[in-house]
């Protein structure tokens, strides 16, 4: 599929690949004088992968961010912006800045590689094939846009986009029963829906230490967890999952007593180990799965 642009603000001209910001001033109302800002979306529907472009700047003023989230409730912007290379939200109408450089003057005259790669909620951005900076945000499957801003006209040239599958984490203990579960029904499920899957055992079996696993976690797009059995491993996860803001989904055996206080208010699948039961652990994990692909 070929990529195609519209522009939603201010003044953009698309030809072809190029991708021009026409710098135009606000003439009237509280904000006259001010530099219009624009905005241009894509078909490219992107949850995980990588995007880069090339941008060549005659004023360190200018602004040119690629928009994750874009029409959802947390937009991100990662990018160059006037003051050097940032990531930063929009929510509710209002800016916060999340990390960057602070005090950085923009290169002019020559092409910036600008490439943004994103695994689960891993965003890292490089310039020059640099790595300026990374955060841990929640990013959902929306259309890319760029976000542009300046005094000067500049063009964007070169953009493309490699869209990956997202992730499954799943987290539990590793046994027959759990096998079972995982084998006939999680598994299955998920790649139904696109995910690639990933156990954590898959991870221990490698001999790799525990950094690898809060990495799986943060570049997954959903983590599963059981929580059947009190153990260690799966609540150290799960706790990390929720304390990025992870989107989770925890699974528990009906026959099991009570869930702890830590866990008890979050939202849980329980089901039978029976066929019939783990029939309804499908139905209901597609339900949720569902939920996310919204």
């Amino acid at each position: 599929m070929s990529t195609s642009w519209v522009p939603l603000l201010g003044t953009v001209e698309v030809k072809g690949a190029d991708i021009t910001y026409v710098a135009t001033t606000i003439t009237e109302g509280p904000d006259a004088g001010q530099q219009r800002v624009a905005l241009v979306k894509s078909n490219i529907n992107f949850e995980s992968g990588e995007a880069s472009f090339r941008v060549t700047l005659s004023d360190p003023r200018c602004a040119c961010q690629l928009v994750l989230n874009h029409g959802l409730g947390d937009e991100l912007f990662v990018g160059l912006r006037h003051g050097g290379y940032a990531i930063a939200k929009f929510k509710n109408g209002k800016w916060e800045f999340i990390t960057g450089t602070a005090a950085v003057e923009l290169p002019v005259g020559r092409p910036i590689a600008v490439r943004v790669r994103v695994r689960g909620s891993q965003i890292d951005l490089f310039v020059d094939d640099v790595k300026v900076c990374s955060a841990v945000e929640s990013v959902q499957a929306s259309q890319l846009a760029l976000f542009l801003q300046g005094p000067t006209n500049f063009t964007v040239k070169g953009f493309a986009a490699t869209v990956q599958r997202p992730k499954a984490f799943v987290v539990m203990q590793f046994s027959e029963q759990f096998n079972a579960l995982y084998n006939d029904v999680i598994r299955p499920t998920c790649e139904a829906f696109g995910f690639e899957v990933v156990r954590a055992d898959d991870i221990y079996n490698s001999g790799l230490i525990i950094e690898d696993i809060t990495k799986s976690i943060r570049e997954a797009s959903v983590v599963i967890a059981d929580i059947t059995p009190d153990n260690p491993n799966v609540f150290y996860e799960v706790g990390y999952a929720h304390a990025i803001g992870k989107t989770t989904i925890l699974l528990s055996d009906r026959r099991r007593d009570k869930l702890p206080f830590d866990v008890s208010g979050f939202r849980t699948l329980f089901y039978d180990n029976t066929i019939g039961g783990k029939g309804a652990v499908e139905v209901n994990l597609k339900k949720h799965l569902e939920s996310l692909a919204v």
